[in-house]
């Protein structure tokens, strides 16, 4: 088959949890011997570097940049469509058998005249307008509240008319699945995961470490409260005790950077080119998010990499967990119980993280995609 993924920003390097959703599904895609083009819209523009990376898993890369502009705000459209609106007049010239969109925001290019379609998909990262209703509540600025307040309704509406026109729904989340009453069209696809799991082992050193994307607030939200609540009591329970910061931006964000820097008992690494070693090191993972939608990437590559989740509910929804597979705390003090759980008993933990790993294993996304490819076909 002919593909194209329509994304709403650069998948690779794969930084944050969209991103690796999106470049490892590609890999699949490929893997399975389809003909994939990507075509992007953001803010910046794509290094030499990327383009040659696109150009080893996909057949053509098409760029537009993606625009904000002060009047889209008062448009009854979201502003995460307009800006995006780059993608009804690229250049494209193709016929396609599928086109995969990156969520409801990449709609535009269905109003593109250079490009025929037989099926038109729409991969559910979030249900968006609950995320961004989320967002708002983890910002402390009163102008970005504003912001959330405003696009949460003119995103509402937008999904429900694009969901009712997509031929099918690719859910992340088994939760917004089930909240989504389109059963007919939606389908589970999981995320991907197409490295080898590793096998969790027994660790010397007390070391703590949270991963994630530090532009997004609901991510600094609950790494602030961790931080505050949760971080100088393990530094007076635990010997040796030491928190791994390991975040991503996607530009120069100084204010971030000072305010991760100079932490007692604390590592900061940003944008770190390979993660693998702080998986190794890691004897505990926590994700202490309280708003979001959708999956979060980090619990499930976590995981994978074999270290034991500590993780709020939000932390590990829509993945289908159960409590015996990670360690689950939504309070101060269940929080910092859970970690000392995972330390003082590694037997316990590694059980909970092989049974995570088996209900991974045993939902791929590859079966799936397969599936839903030779529905098209």
């Amino acid at each position: 088959m002919k593909i194209a993924v329509v994304s709403g920003f650069i998948p690779s390097p794969p930084i944050f949890g969209g991103a690796i959703d999106v470049w490892e599904r590609i890999k699949g895609l490929t893997s399975l011997g389809h003909e994939v083009d990507l075509v992007v819209t953001e803010k910046v523009n794509p290094t030499q570097k990327q383009i040659d990376e696109i150009a080893l898993h996909t057949r053509h890369f098409f760029f537009t940049r993606r625009k904000n502009q002060l009047q889209q705000l008062f448009s009854n459209l979201p502003l995460q469509f307009l800006s995006r609106k780059g993608l009804a007049s690229i250049d494209i010239n193709q016929t396609y058998d599928l086109v995969i969109l990156e969520s409801e925001f990449c709609w535009a290019i269905t109003l593109n005249k250079s490009i025929s379609y037989k099926n038109i998909v729409v991969r559910v990262h979030n249900i968006e307008s609950h995320y961004f209703k989320m967002l708002g509540k983890s910002s402390n600025s009163l102008r970005q509240k504003i912001y959330y307040k405003l696009e949460t309704s003119k995103i509402k509406h937008l999904s429900a008319l694009v969901f009712e026109k997509a031929d099918k729904l690719w859910f992340i989340s088994k939760d917004d699945l089930s909240a989504v009453n389109l059963l007919n069209k939606s389908v589970f696809m999981p995320f991907p995961i197409n490295d080898e799991i590793v096998v969790p082992t027994e660790k010397t050193g007390n070391n703590v470490v949270f991963m994630g994307s530090l532009f997004m607030q609901n991510n600094t939200f609950g790494l602030d409260w961790y931080l505050k609540n949760i971080h100088p009591l393990l530094i007076t329970e635990i010997p040796d005790y030491h928190f791994y910061i390991v975040g991503s931006l996607k530009e120069e964000n100084q204010e971030i950077q000072e305010k991760y820097s100079h932490l007692p008992h604390v590592t900061f690494v940003l944008n770190a080119p390979c993660l693998k070693q702080y998986y190794q090191l890691a004897k505990v993972f926590v994700n202490p998010m309280f708003h979001g939608s959708g999956v979060k990437v980090k619990s499930v590559n976590a995981l994978i990499n074999g270290v034991p989740l500590v993780s709020t509910s939000v932390g590990a929804e829509g993945i289908g967990l159960t409590h015996d597979m990670y360690f689950h705390a939504d309070e101060l003090f269940d929080f910092k119980n859970q970690i000392l759980s995972v330390i003082n008993n590694q037997q316990k933990a590694i059980e909970k993280t092989l049974k995570a790993q088996e209900y991974l294993k045993r939902n791929n996304y590859l079966d799936v995609l397969k599936t839903e490819l030779n529905a098209f076909s």
